[in-house]
């Protein structure tokens, strides 16, 4: 005697499907996302050395700051960790003494650094990134705002300077977005440093402290030296 096999229909709630195609619309998405984690090295900056003690403030959202765009094609880039080194380098190359804080010192922790004259705090405005389109080279380009609060010893504010980087991808022939988006963010990186260095003491509120500050150390020197 045969056996008779019975099939079994599969299911079609629609509640089952949708999710099935958000589950698969979500896998595609991720396998075309471009993921970088931006790192390198920076060479020390060529610069006359300000006769300055500070202290750099990173921050927790600063140090592990994240740009994500869904928006399109989807992009993550993480640039915190390479910040920190970053701007960590070019206060080493640009003060005679420099240290580094996860927080803003109080008034308990300022007697500690009596010689601290400085205290720089970055933090990120803005991450705006240009993506190719699908027909065109892999050429990233990438602008990023930052704004670098400087205090005094006190804590009092002394500049809020708004400092602006670019990046664009140095060659046309990269066959894979994630690099050439990480050497669009590195060039980007190499431009903060370049307007750091160049224009730090052009600021004007800043060029003020400092010919109120070689004024008032001149006066000081002068009254020493006037002493039996």
């Amino acid at each position: 005697m045969s056996s008779i096999k019975m099939m079994t229909k599969p299911a079609s709630n629609p509640r089952t499907l949708l999710a099935l195609s958000f589950a698969l619309a979500s896998l595609l998405l991720s396998a075309c996302a471009t993921q970088v984690e931006v790192d390198g090295n920076f060479p020390p900056a060529l610069t006359h050395q300000l006769p300055l003690s500070t202290v750099v403030v990173f921050d927790p959202a600063f140090a592990s700051h994240r740009f994500e765009s869904t928006e399109g094609a989807q992009v993550s880039i993480s640039v915190g960790k390479i910040q920190v080194e970053l701007f960590t380098g070019l206060a080493d190359s640009l003060f005679q003494h420099s240290a580094t804080a996860t927080s803003m010192p109080t008034s308990t922790s300022m007697p500690t650094q009596p010689e601290t004259d400085l205290i720089l705090r970055p933090s990120v405005e803005d991450v705006q990134i240009s993506m190719p389109n699908e027909s065109q080279l892999k050429v990233f380009e990438v602008w990023i705002k930052y704004n670098l609060q400087v205090f005094n010893s006190a804590g009092e504010p002394v500049a809020d300077w708004i400092m602006t980087a670019y990046g664009k991808t140095p060659t046309r022939f990269l066959k894979s977005n994630t690099d050439a988006l990480h050497q669009a963010a590195m060039v980007a990186m190499r431009d903060a440093g370049a307007h750091f260095i160049t224009g730090f003491a052009r600021v004007p509120e800043i060029r003020q402290w400092l010919q109120t500050r070689q004024t008032r150390v001149s006066s000081t020197n002068i009254s020493k030296m006037a002493e039996p």
